[in-house]
Parts: structure tokens; sequence; C-alpha cells
């Protein structure tokens, strides 16, 4: 009795472990962006498109607030504010864009600024097997670079301590 019982307790731990290692591929395919983030990235290029900036970036800052890091919402926002000339935030968008960006592989629409940063990046509802926003975020950044490197900053004046 106590070996069928020791059998059937293998048995049952073996179906267990055999069910997990099975399971963990399927949880680790690529999935599609969730729509309350899907929804303002596509609102947001669509503005961009129209020349409404200022609403294209509450659409992508939208998207943000449900996924922090999304790199389509951070790129966007990057090729916005470099057309303002706020490179050094540009930079910022595009460093926090990079580290995700991998796992994001959604196909891409590419709408670029001429002579600026590849803006109106917009996913499709489709998965690719690489990430294509991943390129456009280190095609970018070169670009950034480059004109950073250009681009002489404004010195900005010390600010001493204020004296008791």
């Amino acid at each position: 009795m106590q070996k069928r019982y020791g059998f059937f307790l293998l048995v049952l731990v073996g179906v267990a472990a055999l069910s997990m290692m099975l399971s963990a591929p399927a949880q680790a395919q690529p999935r599609p962006m969730e729509e309350d983030v899907f929804t303002p990235l596509i609102k947001g290029y669509d503005f961009m498109r129209q020349g409404k900036y200022d609403a294209a970036k509450m659409e992508f800052e939208t998207a943000l607030k449900k996924d922090r890091f999304n790199p389509f919402a951070l790129n966007n926002l990057a090729a916005l504010v470099e057309k303002e000339g706020k490179l050094k935030d540009a930079m910022a968008y595009l460093v926090d864009a990079q580290k995700h960006a991998g796992k994001y592989l959604d196909k891409v629409q590419e709408t670029c600024f001429v002579g600026g940063l590849c803006a109106g990046v917009k996913p499709l509802k489709e998965m690719g097997t690489e990430s294509g926003i991943a390129k456009v975020i280190k095609e970018n950044i070169e670009k950034l670079q480059a004109k950073m490197a250009q681009t002489p900053q404004t010195p900005e004046p010390s600010k001493p301590p204020k004296m008791k």
C-alpha cells in the first residue's frame, strides 16, 4: 500500500513539473499591447500627423501612465521635445525607451520629421519576430548625439549657496 502511495505521489509531482515546463514557453510568447495603452498611442500618432503636437503629447503621457517604459510613447515624446529644441529631455526619453524596447515586438509604421528624429512611430496590431521600435530608438539616439555634439550648449551660471 505504501509503495502505491509513493508511486502515486511521484507521478503527481512529475505531472505537475511537466505541466509547469510546458506552460513556461507559452507565457514567454510576445503579446500585443493592452488596449488602454495601444489606443492613446494611436490617437497620439494621429494628432502628430495633424500637427496637433500638444494633444499628441497628452496621449503619449496617458499611455505612459499605464505602461511607464513604453518605447513607442517615449520615442514619440522624444521627437516632439527635440523639435522644440529640448535636446537633453529628448535624450532622457530615448534612454528610458531603450531600456525595454527589445521586449516590444509590435510591428511599426513610421513617419519621420525631416532633419529630426523619427517620430510618429505607430504600433500595429501585428507581432514581429524582433523589435522594430528598438531599431528606431537606436537610430534616434545616434542622430540626437550627433546633433548635441554640433549644438553648443549655452553655459548656465552657477548658483552659489546663500550666505547667512
